[in-house]
């Protein structure tokens, strides 16, 4: 099964059992599971992350009970991808790093799962352990995981202030990757706020709103004009906050109050989302 990682920043694009018409014809379908895979990529495909995991896991308990290892991986990197969108780092990387490992058992190498894996310690904040995955991710002969790869690492570059490897990031994208990520790493190369605000419009056109919001406050970092710059932070806290990431919604709406001069737009990100 195919997968497409594209800005696994802000999820992962989920695989399905069903409906693939690259998939070869192999032993009759099981309808229990494909039922609960369909289930599972309705509620995802209607941010609802936390009913997706819930038939993920569903179907991953009936992919060992099948002993099909394809099964296994595709149910086990749908249930990661599930809880990585729903904010639970942890549990993400939990589920795949059990689920490849049970796949090297089996003689099967998944580099999907160590993309999840690499996210998951990106956003709980250990950019060493995530940085560490990705270098070695970013030589992957497959093209998505690569350009995800440099993605991740360009974001931990910009973050750590090195510049070197952002260029790397940057230079080593394929023309094949996601604009948005593209447009993302280039604004943080150049500084470029209307960089950074393009890319804002890029990743509302794909639904990415965990994206979208950081985007928004890369462009309230770039922005000069202290009012304007809290006004995008106000819009990135609100979008935070209401898709349940309480924690960078009090961060950047805190920014957003520090730096406004126009006392409606203090009060506004006062208030909070």
């Amino acid at each position: 099964m195919t997968r497409a990682f594209v800005s696994l920043l802000m999820a992962c694009a989920v695989a399905h059992l069903v409906g693939c018409a690259s998939r070869p014809q192999g032993p009759p379908q099981d309808e229990t599971l494909a039922r609960l895979v369909r289930a599972g990529a309705s509620a995802y495909d209607l941010e609802r992350p936390d009913e997706a995991a819930t038939q993920y896991r569903a179907a991953l308990t009936r992919a060992r009970a099948r002993d099909d290892a394809g099964a296994i991986a595709d149910a086990g990197f749908n249930l990661a991808a599930a809880e990585l969108r729903a904010g639970k780092s942890q549990a993400a990387m939990a589920t795949a790093q059990e689920v490849e490992a049970e796949l090297a058992r089996r003689g099967h190498a998944d580099h999907g799962f160590d993309l999840i894996i690499a996210t998951a310690l990106y956003r709980m904040g250990n950019l060493a352990g995530a940085d560490r995955i990705a270098s070695v991710l970013a030589t992957n002969s497959d093209r998505q995981i690569a350009d995800s790869a440099w993605f991740l690492r360009g974001l931990i570059a910009d973050e750590r202030g090195d510049r070197a490897v952002l260029q790397a990031a940057v230079a080593s994208v394929s023309p094949t990757a996601d604009p948005a990520d593209v447009t993302e790493l280039r604004a943080r190369l150049d500084r470029d706020p209307a960089l950074a605000l393009k890319a804002v419009d890029l990743r509302r056109t794909a639904l990415d709103y965990r994206g979208m919001a950081r985007a928004l406050a890369l462009a309230a970092q770039l922005t000069s004009d202290p009012n304007a710059a809290a006004e995008l932070y106000l819009r990135a806290g609100r979008s935070a906050a209401a898709q349940g990431d309480a924690t960078l919604g009090r961060t950047w709406l805190a920014k957003a109050r520090d730096l406004a001069r126009d006392p409606a737009l203090r009060a506004a990100a006062s208030r909070g989302p």
